[in-house]
C-alpha cells in the first residue's frame, strides 16, 4: 500500500490548525521553575511499513504500523523564557507520518522530549518514549524536527 504525498499533506492540513507556543514573562522568582508546553499530532496512516522517530538525529524504529501519532514536548528550564513554537510540518525527503517542527523568537536552549504510539499490522498498540535530547535554537534557523515519519 502506498500513499500518496496527498495524504500526507491532508494530515498535515487536518493538524495545522493546532499549535502550541510558549510565552513566557521575564524570569522572576515566580518563574524559576521549568516551563512545558506540548504538541500531538496523528493518527495518520502509513503504508504498513517501520517508522522512524526522531527528536533531531536521537532515533528509534517501530514494527511496521498502519497509524502513528506523535507528541512533541519542549522544556525550558532556565534563563530568559521566550516564545517556544511547536507547528506541525511535513514529514522530510517525501516520507508519510507525522512531524513537529521547534522554534523559538529568541536564543534559548531547551529540552526536547516526546512519544510516538501506533497501531501495529497485526492490529496491537506500541508506544516509543523519545528523548530527552537538549537543543540549543537560535532566530532565524530551522530549529529543531521532532518526527515519525516512513523512509
Amino acid at each position: 500500500m502506498t500513499l500518496s504525498r496527498l495524504a500526507n499533506r491532508v494530515a498535515l492540513a487536518a493538524t495545522s490548525l493546532t499549535l502550541a507556543a510558549l510565552p513566557l514573562a521575564a524570569p522572576t522568582a515566580a518563574f524559576a521553575a521549568s516551563h512545558s508546553v506540548s504538541l500531538s499530532v496523528g493518527p495518520v496512516p502509513v503504508p504498513q511499513v517501520p517508522v522512524t522517530a526522531c527528536v533531531d538525529t536521537a532515533c528509534v524504529t517501530t514494527p511496521p504500523l498502519t497509524s502513528v501519532s506523535l507528541t512533541a514536548t519542549a522544556t525550558v528550564n532556565h534563563g530568559p523564557q521566550p516564545l517556544v513554537l511547536l507547528l506541525p510540518t511535513l514529514c522530510p525527503n517525501g516520507g508519510t507520518g507525522v512531524a513537529v517542527s521547534v522554534t523559538s523568537l529568541q536564543p534559548i536552549t531547551l529540552t526536547l522530549s516526546g512519544s510516538v504510539s501506533g497501531t501495529t499490522t497485526g492490529g496491537g498498540s506500541v508506544s516509543y518514549p523519545l528523548g530527552p535530547v537538549t537543543e540549543t535554537l537560535v532566530p532565524g534557523t530551522p530549529g529543531v524536527l521532532v518526527s515519525a515519519c516512513t523512509t
